[in-house]
């Protein structure tokens, strides 16, 4: 037996995951399976391969929304800015956000709290809410994964070219869970959906969720200007900071403004909200 399958083998009959500083650092993209199972919480993880992509907003894509949503100031989009060009390593990142259920086999297990239910109560294929930054990296050290940077987030809910939604340019509020009916006017949700509920609205990577039910944490500390000199290749954020990221907006927002890809919102690292949740990603070993 090879040191890579031994790792394996260990790795299954622990119930852990192990990433092995001895294994390789890499595979090539091609030998990458495209979606893997995390034993530990049965997680489904899509692979978002290695490359370029465009993060942020583009001046023209502003002027766009503006047109459409006159009431959306130049300043609402300041921290996307500029749009510029980022190299990502090959990683995967979960399909769906952490659900209910696999949260509670997290607390179950290492007799972590479950965090206050939410007004709709608890369901099983929901995602879960209430959770702070702390909660959701006790949850992925747990599951031997990690929170995804901003960029990994952004590049799996946008694919490579910059697009403004998952599912393209065009706003349509039939592919995500929102407040926002067809006609642009409030709706009657009042609580997050369960995951997957819109295949019409995932990812060019087939990523679901990715605008819409929840806001979800990154890894990222959060800076208005990061995106100014951020490094071209594998950005991390910050080294400091007051809060953490949140990325996709949620089933409670009333516009499409939070409800894109490229939206940049920042919350303090021990404050839970009812429409916040995350998932996962982890290195494409």
């Amino acid at each position: 037996m090879n040191k890579v399958m031994l790792i394996v083998f260990l790795a299954c009959i622990s119930g852990s995951i192990v990433w092995s500083a001895d294994a390789p650092a890499t595979t090539p993209a091609t030998q990458l399976p495209a979606v893997k199972v995390n034993p530990k919480d049965g997680a489904e993880m899509v692979l978002i391969p290695a490359g370029e992509f465009l993060m942020g907003t583009s001046e023209d894509q502003i002027v766009v929304m503006q047109k459409a949503n006159p009431d959306y100031k130049s300043e609402y989009f300041s921290n996307e800015l500029p749009q510029h060009k980022v190299y990502l390593d090959a990683y995967y990142i979960y399909k769906t956000e952490v659900t209910v259920a696999q949260y509670r086999k997290f607390c179950k297990t290492t007799k972590y709290a479950m965090p206050p239910e939410p007004p709709w109560k608890w369901q099983d294929t929901h995602p879960i809410v209430n959770v702070t930054w702390n909660d959701a990296k006790a949850y992925a050290d747990w599951a031997g994964v990690i929170l995804p940077s901003e960029a990994q987030w952004e590049k799996a809910a946008r694919g490579d070219d910059g697009r403004i939604y998952p599912w393209g340019n065009d706003w349509d509020a039939g592919k995500c869970a929102n407040r926002i009916n067809s006609d642009g006017e409030k709706g009657h949700i009042k609580g997050t959906h369960p995951v997957g509920s819109y295949p019409a609205g995932a990812s060019p990577n087939g990523v679901m969720d990715m605008v819409g039910n929840v806001w979800e944490w990154c890894a990222d500390w959060y800076s208005a200007d990061y995106f100014k000199n951020a490094p071209a290749k594998n950005p991390t954020g910050p080294k400091t900071g007051k809060f953490r990221v949140e990325k996709g907006g949620s089933w409670a927002d009333g516009n499409n403004y939070s409800i894109r890809g490229a939206c940049r919102y920042s919350e303090g690292p021990g404050i839970l909200n009812y429409d916040a949740g995350f998932r996962c990603a982890m290195p494409g070993l």
